[in-house]
Order: C-alpha cells, then structure tokens, then sequence
C-alpha cells in the first residue's frame, strides 16, 4: 500500500449495545483519536444487519458493507449500532461479516436507560404504541440475555465491556482502557468531556410510579445478577435501582 492511501475492508470495531447508554458520546470521543474513523456515510449507526431477520445476507452484501470503513496507514474504522446486540440473529452475522473486530457495549443502569429509552422510542414515531414502546424498552434491558448470545459466537477476549456511569465519573481512564482494547495509542488526550453526552431525553423523563418500578426489577434483577457473574468488574453500586440484588 502507498504511502497516504486509504483502503477499505471489515470493520475492525462494531460497537452492538447498549441504545441510551452513551454510545453516541463514547464513539464520538473515539473519532477525536487521529488513528480512528467512522464509517463513509459520516453516521455512527449503519443499521446494516437489522435487515437480514427477513433476507439473507449474501457476499456481495457483505463487499458493500466494508466498503463503508475507509481508513488510511496506521488507522482503524468501526461502526456503534446499538440494537446489534439486542437483535438475536446478528452476533453469528458480525462475526462472518466482521471476524476481526473488536466488539464494543456500553451498558447503563436498566432502569434508568428505560427512562431514557421509552421518550427516545416516542419520539420516534408518528402514533407510537405505548404499551410496545415499554414493553421494548425493558426487553432491551435484558443485558445478561443479549450478551450471553453475542459470547456464544465470539471470543470474550475481543469484548470490551463498559459502564456508562463509570465512564462518567472515571472518563480519561475508560478512555484509555477503550483505546488499548481497540490497539491505538491510548496516551491521546481528549479535551471534549464536558460537551453533552449525545442527545437527550432528560426533559422528557417522568418518575416511574411504585408499581411500574417494582415490576421493572422484578423483571430485570434477575438478567443484573446473572450479568454480575459474567462481568465481574460489573459495579452494581454504580446501578442504585439494583441495590441488594445478590450475584452467584
């Protein structure tokens, strides 16, 4: 390859989770870095797998996606749409697409990205259902589900899994720790963590009613637990909503 030339192939990141964690502002402090880029079309999300639930994914399929990642000597390129991990039939789709990248997920207290998730979904939608629009909200509150799926088909080694509430309170050593995992120089300081954190549904969040609560970790306590043990860094002091749950 010449000097300067910019080539194009897989991903060599794919961030798969988690929708309102943070992903728009961790993946935008990864385009500060000069050795990474995102993909072509300037959006963080592709989208590119949600498709392949009701058609097949072919090699041609595939050649235009990775012409979506150009990047140059020295760079790496990725994409972060986070219903990846979500979506049960993309992990084994990643992983032929993509089966050198490194696998991102960003993941945030249940409850409170519920709360984020279900105005987010909202606003999305001309005549939304509401009844739908919770009952996917707390679907994709099921961390310890989705990721049991994603480690089936991929090596946990090449997972790097985050807290959103510990990047916000530790940002320049989880930013380094990210950049390590990618394999870039990790030293590269980021001057933009104070800026907003992606957008947000802050004025659009309403207290959860007693009862809603208590549905809510009834059904997601169990998915805290199970996460706890197959991520034993896992801090559930940073998950108030979770406090007491017990792990093993």
């Amino acid at each position: 390859m010449a000097a300067g030339e910019t080539t194009t192939g897989p991903p060599d990141f794919v961030g798969v989770g988690a929708q309102r964690s943070g992903t728009t502002w961790w993946f935008e402090t990864l385009l500060d870095h000069p050795q990474i880029r995102g993909p072509r079309s300037g959006r963080k999300e592709q989208h590119f797998f949600d498709q392949f639930a009701t058609c097949e994914l072919t090699d041609e399929r595939i050649a235009r996606y990775h012409k979506q990642f150009p990047r140059g000597p020295g760079q790496i390129a990725g994409e972060w749409t986070p219903r990846y991990m979500h979506d049960f039939w993309v992990p084994p789709l990643i992983r032929r697409a993509a089966p050198g990248a490194r696998l991102l997920i960003m993941l945030r207290d249940p409850i409170e990205r519920y709360r984020s998730g279900v105005p987010h979904r909202a606003s999305r939608s001309a005549d939304p259902r509401m009844e739908a629009v919770c009952a996917d909200a707390a679907e994709r509150g099921r961390y310890a589900t989705q990721l049991k799926r994603v480690l089936a088909v991929h090596e946990r080694e090449r997972i790097l899994i985050l807290q959103y509430e510990r990047c916000v309170t530790e940002p320049a050593a989880e930013y380094r720790r990210t950049l390590a995992f990618l394999g870039v120089d990790p030293d590269h300081r980021n001057a933009s963590f104070e800026t907003a954190r992606g957008t947000t549904q802050a004025a659009s969040k309403h207290e959860l009613w007693p009862d809603l609560m208590e549905a809510l970790r009834a059904t997601l306590a169990p998915e805290v637990a199970e996460l706890a043990t197959l991520v034993p860094d896992l801090d559930l002091d940073l998950w108030p909503n979770f406090g007491g749950v017990r792990v093993g």
